[in-house]
């Protein structure tokens, strides 16, 4: 759809889609010319096979009719000099001959129809089909009145006239069948001769279109890209004028053009926004840093907030479920860390934390994440640790807090529960394991790590 779609696609498919449009219209003319001359050669073959043979048919029948007509015309005349075995020969051979012949037109028509070759008219090809059959009962009739009276010397007026009768009505009824067959053949001319003129006069149609349509999209293109142009030139000129306001003082290094061309005009002023914009990009980078970190960080200590552990926690759950990936979780908090809030104040208790977060950040990995979870609660995932080697990190950390002196700040410990992930874990029941720990820690006396490598 992107193809046709002028005023937004590129001018490569603007000019491709001409060419397609153009290619389309030519291979629909060939199509349909193709599919034409398949539908004329179609009504041709039934004209030909069907229409033609079944007139040659009945013209043969009446031929037939009019020689037993004849023949009993004579055979009154004669009397009884007419040679009887000569003349019965004659009336079975030509009811042999008219019954191969209805035969034939019926298998020709029943045939024709089975095999749905009847393009045209069906329906009274079915209804010719009737009257043949409805003549071959007629002929029947007048045959065995024939037979019936033929070997007779005296025939009386009413078989006479019942004769005449018969063969009237034989005769209308062939003369109907020809007609309707005439019929037939003329309407197939006549849809014949409308397709020839339609298929001339599309042709003409779509080679006029073709052309008229090649024009109007070759006008329609460079119009589009022009206004195009002069639109992105306006839309720059705005931008430009924007970024001035933003910032007058920028200096940019783009040499001024004199020339006539729409496009090196437009590549000048894509030149100077892409510098003021480069500009801005890297301020828009620096307020992004600094705008994901306030998102992302807390504020007193720099380690992780609680919306960036609830992102990581399951994004490890998401990979431990997938198999061949396990990791650790450590809880920790300062050990009567309200003593000192109490003790020495609230500043010092915030210096005291922000010394823990440093000094635990320079002893984990740059794959291990360090979260602060509220208060003096802090968490420490670890990617790729089992059990054993999360409780060996902790064990390291507490001894670190447990030597660490700093200057104006009072002796802390920590205490800390470690787990690891187990199969169908959610962040509810890990956290509830390591914070089990965590609570084992501190009611066994604070400055210990306590390791839970199942549900208990």
């Amino acid at each position: 759809m992107a193809l046709f779609n002028w005023y937004h696609a590129s001018i490569k498919h603007k000019i491709g889609g001409l060419f397609v449009l153009l290619l389309t219209f030519l291979l629909f003319a060939i199509v349909y010319s193709g599919y034409k001359i398949k539908q004329i050669d179609h009504e041709m073959r039934e004209l030909a096979y069907l229409d033609i043979p079944l007139s040659q048919i009945m013209r043969q029948l009446e031929f037939i009719e009019l020689e037993q007509h004849q023949q009993f015309e004579r055979s009154l005349l004669a009397g009884k000099s007419y040679d009887e075995l000569k003349r019965h020969q004659q009336l079975a051979f030509q009811k042999h001959k008219m019954k191969s012949l209805l035969d034939k037109a019926v298998q020709l028509i029943e045939q024709n129809l089975s095999q749905n070759k009847v393009i045209l008219m069906p329906a009274k090809h079915q209804q010719v089909l009737q009257e043949i059959s409805r003549y071959a009962q007629q002929s029947a009739a007048f045959e065995q009145h024939l037979e019936m009276v033929a070997g007779r010397d005296v025939i009386s007026a009413a078989e006479r006239n019942r004769m005449e009768t018969l063969a009237d009505e034989l005769e209308a009824a062939g003369t109907n069948i020809i007609g309707h067959l005439e019929s037939v053949t003329r309407q197939d001319a006549y849809y014949t001769e409308r397709h020839e003129k339609d298929f001339l006069l599309v042709s003409i149609l779509l080679g006029v279109g073709a052309l008229g349509l090649g024009l109007f999209l070759t006008v329609y293109i460079v119009q589009i890209i022009l206004h195009r142009i002069r639109r992105i030139q306006g839309e720059i000129h705005t931008m430009t004028s924007t970024l001035d306001q933003g910032d007058g003082s920028s200096e940019l290094d783009v040499a001024p053009i004199q020339t006539r061309d729409e496009l090196a005009e437009l590549e000048y002023e894509i030149n100077i926004v892409m510098s003021r914009l480069s500009v801005e990009m890297t301020s828009r980078a620096r307020v992004e840093k600094q705008l994901l970190a306030l998102a992302t960080q807390d504020k007193l200590t720099g380690a992780f907030n609680r919306h960036k552990w609830e992102e990581q926690i399951q994004l490890q759950l998401d990979l431990a479920e997938r198999g061949g990936y396990d990791f650790g979780l450590v809880l920790l908090d300062v050990d009567y860390f309200k003593r000192v809030n109490d003790r020495y104040g609230h500043q010092v208790g915030d210096q005291l934390l922000q010394l823990l977060v440093a000094q635990l950040k320079q002893r984990i990995r740059s794959t291990d994440m360090l979260f602060r979870l509220g208060g003096e609660e802090f968490a420490i995932v670890l990617p790729m640790q089992n059990g054993d080697s999360s409780y060996q990190l902790a064990q390291n950390l507490r001894q670190l807090v447990e030597d660490l002196r700093e200057e104006d700040l009072p002796e802390f410990t920590i205490s800390a529960g470690v787990t690891s992930y187990i199969a169908q874990d959610s962040e509810a029941s890990l956290f509830k394991r390591a914070d089990m720990a965590l609570y084992q820690a501190k009611a066994q006396g604070r400055n210990r790590v306590i390791l839970l490598a199942h549900n208990e």
